[in-house]
């Protein structure tokens, strides 16, 4: 059975999870399951990052955050989570066409063709909807997700030398890379994917002084408008 959670029960489970710290972290845009809390040398440099394992040729750059967001489109599961208040604004940030017959929301994927209508049962674009209480902070991210929250897009330098992996198993550098982001406070829903934000340098050994080769660097940004 699925576990509900509206925004403070949210809030408990992620500081429980360390999801949430005593202050925001600097990539603090949405829900991140299983990220910590990192520092930074000011409100939009990202210095030094909690890197979490993605796969042999991939680190995420965690972003956690202190909130349940307005949606939550899980490829993984094929559903979108939403919060019914924002239904509307939701649908638009999204360019999505909600089915009248079934109900399933037809969303583009990034790099789509938004002039081109989507067709009925294309698997890979229809998600089923889902009120965003049912959204857990245990969901891991799969490139391509989208979240929205609100915020307002701001442009982030990520910048950072020799940073551990978290759990152990290598060091890694990166930058100076830019992205955008959802950060601080908004009014209105920001839209951010869970994608590729460019290359680091993978290190075999503490301090870094070799290289073993480039990895992928994925985190939550926001896609060109």
């Amino acid at each position: 059975m699925t576990k509900r959670y509206d925004r403070r029960s949210f809030l408990c489970r992620a500081t429980a999870m360390g999801i949430v710290g005593p202050t925001l972290p600097f990539l603090a845009c949405s829900p991140d399951p299983g990220g910590g809390v990192g520092d930074a040398a000011g409100d939009d440099f990202i210095t030094r990052p909690v890197l979490l394992p993605w796969s042999d040729d991939a680190v995420h750059i965690s972003a956690p955050m202190a909130e349940l967001p307005l949606a939550y489109v899980s490829r993984a599961a094929q559903r979108v989570f939403v919060d019914r208040e924002s239904r509307v604004a939701i649908n638009v940030l999204l360019a999505a066409h909600i089915s009248v017959s079934s109900g399933l929301w037809r969303i583009p994927l990034l790099g789509d063709d938004l002039k081109v209508p989507i067709p009925a049962d294309d698997a890979v674009r229809e998600f089923e909807e889902t009120d965003i209480g049912a959204w857990s902070p245990d969901l891991a991210p799969t490139k391509g997700d989208f979240r929205i929250r609100f915020g307002r897009r701001t442009t982030v330098t990520v910048d950072f030398d020799c940073a551990p992996l978290s759990g152990g198993g290598g060091w890694y550098s990166a930058g100076p890379l830019q992205i955008a982001q959802c950060r601080g406070i908004g009014e209105e829903p920001c839209l951010e994917a869970f994608m590729n934000v460019g290359s680091g340098t993978r290190h075999p050994r503490r301090y870094c002084a070799e290289s073993e080769g480039e990895v992928e660097l994925v985190t939550w940004a926001c896609p060109d408008p």
